[in-house]
């Protein structure tokens, strides 16, 4: 009897530990954290080369899209350079001269060959005519070198130019004009490019909840500023604890196609309680 007692008290207090740890878990997942609402990327555009700012094609506030010129630089020298690359690049005045001396060589040497097939010519001659053939070919190959390095100067000289140009690396918003026509860069920065589209929300949470989420899930956002709640997913979880403050980041994506969101806002972040079950 008094065994059936004790194991019924055992029961009863794996029964309560088992509904407490429960009720931590049911917390866990509908506990809010703070977080922030940031740019996905924020690019402090440089030139690749040194030079002073001719002019600047966008100004603060504008949109921009990948690849669009945003600033050129003085260009005077690479623009004549460039040109007489053009130029030269067309030459083939030197192949078609060692074309024809070529074919010239080709014919004096037939010639040559039946003069002494005949006792007409001496050996002498013959070998004269070959060494010029020979000549001829190897002239003929030093100017198709010569015009294929003219292409890479094309090419180099297209390059250098392009280089005057500064162009946006992401599609994205100017927050910072840095820079003006008439400026001397080399190192500093242009402009800042922040990219809206989709932003970061970023939050630290507590070692206890290490390992519970994983990319792909869902979580609200409710903005500080901004009326609504939102919807963001988890796309980067922290691999290891801070040791310092016992906590882990984790990084959301949060749609932001019309740019009605405003960044570097706080926010509150709160777990969905059915992505935190379906885990467990």
């Amino acid at each position: 009897m008094n065994n059936i007692k004790t194991k019924i008290r055992i029961l009863s207090v794996f029964m309560v530990a088992l509904l407490g740890v429960n009720n931590n878990l049911a917390l866990a997942d509908t506990e809010s954290h703070e977080c922030l609402i940031e740019p996905m990327v924020v690019a402090q555009v440089g030139s690749q080369t040194q030079g002073v700012v001719d002019e600047l094609l966008v100004d603060r506030g504008e949109t921009v899209k990948k690849g669009q010129a945003i600033a050129r630089l003085k260009s005077t020298v690479e623009q004549a350079n460039l040109q007489q690359a053009q130029t030269r690049a067309t030459m083939k005045s030197e192949i078609n001269a060692r074309h024809a001396d070529l074919k010239l060589a080709t014919q004096t040497l037939n010639r040559m060959k039946s003069l002494h097939a005949k006792n007409l010519a001496p050996a002498q001659h013959k070998d004269e005519a070959e060494a010029q053939l020979r000549v001829a070919t190897a002239a003929l190959t030093q100017a198709q070198e010569n015009y294929e390095l003219l292409q890479l100067d094309l090419t180099r000289a297209v390059n250098l130019l392009d280089q005057r140009t500064i162009v946006s690396p992401i599609d994205g918003v100017v927050v910072e004009l840095q820079t003006f026509p008439g400026e001397f860069i080399y190192e500093n920065p242009v402009m800042t490019i922040a990219q809206l589209h989709p932003l970061r929300v970023e939050v630290f949470l507590p070692g206890r909840l290490f390992n519970q989420y994983v990319k792909g899930d869902k979580a609200k956002v409710q903005a500080e500023l901004d009326d609504g709640q939102l919807t963001a997913v988890v796309d980067v979880v922290d691999p290891l604890l801070d040791t310092s403050s016992g906590t882990y980041g984790v990084r959301l994506l949060l749609p932001n196609s019309d740019r009605t969101i405003t960044s570097g806002q706080k926010c509150q972040l709160e777990f969905s309680s059915t992505v935190a079950s379906a885990e467990q």
